[in-house]
């Protein structure tokens, strides 16, 4: 998941960019897999439960960071929220992108194609 390829044969690439950075189109992804044909977007809204895992993706950021700076370095409420914008708004690509992979990997699972078994 982390390395953004396809969940059904771990060949094809996801994201039309491998660098989540490098420009504002980090959302833009292939519709199929160029290498086994697998639909990246099964059905309309398929997305929207990965909401859940960003969610997710984002408390366990926030949580320990957040911690971290109220227990530990007795931060005010002021500096704590924004320490955490600053990291959140640099991870955005990253939180996005993971919680795709991981909603389609939740859905399709791994199977290589039948030409690459019968290889010796």
């Amino acid at each position: 998941m982390v390395h953004g390829k396809c969940p059904r044969c771990h060949e094809g690439e996801v994201f039309k960019n491998r660098n989540p950075y490098h420009s504002l189109a980090f959302a833009k992804m292939y519709e199929h897999c160029k290498h086994c044909g697998q639909s990246f977007d099964p059905e309309p809204g398929f997305y929207q439960g990965a909401m859940y895992v960003s969610y997710a993706l984002t408390l366990g950021v926030t949580l320990p960071v957040g911690l971290i700076l109220l227990l530990v370095l007795n931060a005010s409420l002021f500096w704590i929220l924004g320490i955490l914008t600053v990291i959140l708004l640099v991870m955005l690509p990253v939180i996005f992108r993971l919680s795709r992979l991981v909603w389609l990997n939740f859905f399709i699972p791994y199977r290589p194609l039948e030409s690459e078994q019968k290889r010796p």
